[in-house]
């Protein structure tokens, strides 16, 4: 995952000063008794976990949609049979070759969109691209232009709006927090016309290192949502939130700090209120590579087998405490 630089966008000076005496928990891990938001968490297709998950009262998933059959089945078993809700990330790997398609033109992603849509009609919930500011992510049409981003969105939208005129369609696909050029490029998107088209905005937050973030920080992030939020006046969707348990070259991380942080932020995004729904990253494993961060709550092959326990208690008891219910 790509984490957050972090740059103050400056949205007013009566936000900076709210965020300024927010607390970090500092090992205190209550969280509110009652949470304004709903509760998911990112996955990757590992059966196991993703049924351990739903057993224990985590629903709300976000994935990326391939056109492959054995994904359709395992998704549509999961809504089916388990009541899972998805947020469909429509995006590079919805095209033919995935990743690996560096050639693909507008035509031929409409054209992905609508196998995508006929392949799970029950999916009311779509978001357009995954950080599409990433250099690896930037593929085919899709080469960094916020214009030709706007056209992707307008193309998928479309068609999701022909199929189903009340699904929620998810924009921006994830804008990094603390980064003001990305801000001025997501704010090139919307003056396109994205706003014709999106329900909500995504963004993601990660911290900057192994250490809870401070009140400076806390403060930073919060007016930095605000810009987005005043930008866009749409709700506001947090589709990656995490912090490794531990990493193969990266010493500090642990546990413990783990399951701080998913305190700290959920009792920070319920303090937002056009935050409508987060997802932390991720249900289970490693990510990042070589780099071999452990983001995941769950064990990649025993769901029952936890790498950081307490941290996944923590997420149960908060989603029963949200808007899940």
């Amino acid at each position: 995952m790509k984490k957050a630089l972090i740059v103050a966008i400056i949205a007013g000076a009566i936000a900076v000063a709210a965020a300024l005496v927010y607390s970090a928990p500092n090992g205190n891990l209550a969280i509110p008794k009652s949470l304004n938001m709903t509760i998911g968490v990112c996955t990757h297709g590992n059966q196991s976990s993703e049924v351990y998950a739903l057993e224990h009262g985590i629903s709300y998933f976000r994935t990326d949609i391939t056109q492959g059959a054995g994904q359709e089945a395992l998704l549509s078993m999961e809504h089916s049979k388990y009541g899972a809700s998805y947020l469909g990330i429509l995006d590079y790997a919805t095209l033919p070759g995935g990743i690996s398609n560096k050639s693909w033109s507008l035509a031929e992603w409409n054209e992905s969109v609508a196998n995508a849509l006929q392949r799970y009609p029950w999916i009311d919930t779509w978001e357009i691209w995954n950080e599409p500011l990433v250099r690896q992510f930037q593929t085919g049409y899709m080469n960094g232009s916020p214009y030709n981003y706007y056209m992707v969105i307008k193309g998928a939208a479309t068609a999701i709006r022909a199929r189903e005129p009340n699904a929620t369609i998810v924009c921006f696909g994830g804008a990094p927090i603390g980064n003001y050029l990305a801000y001025e490029w997501y704010a090139k998107v919307w003056s396109y016309g994205a706003w014709r088209y999106c329900n909500a905005i995504s963004l993601h937050v990660y911290p900057n290192g192994p250490a809870l973030p401070d009140n400076y920080t806390i403060a930073e992030w919060r007016s930095d949502i605000y810009s987005y939020e005043n930008l866009t006046h749409a709700p506001v969707w947090i589709t990656e939130f995490g912090m490794p348990s531990s990493s193969e070259m990266l010493y500090g991380y642990t546990p413990k700090l783990q399951e701080e942080f998913l305190a700290q932020q959920l009792s920070f995004f319920n303090g937002l209120p056009f935050v409508k729904r987060v997802y932390w990253y991720d249900l289970w494993g490693l990510s990042d590579g070589n780099m071999g961060n452990n983001f995941g709550l769950l064990n990649l092959t025993d769901p029952t087998s936890q790498h950081s326990s307490a941290a996944w208690q923590l997420l149960e008891t908060a989603a029963s405490r949200s808007a899940n219910k």
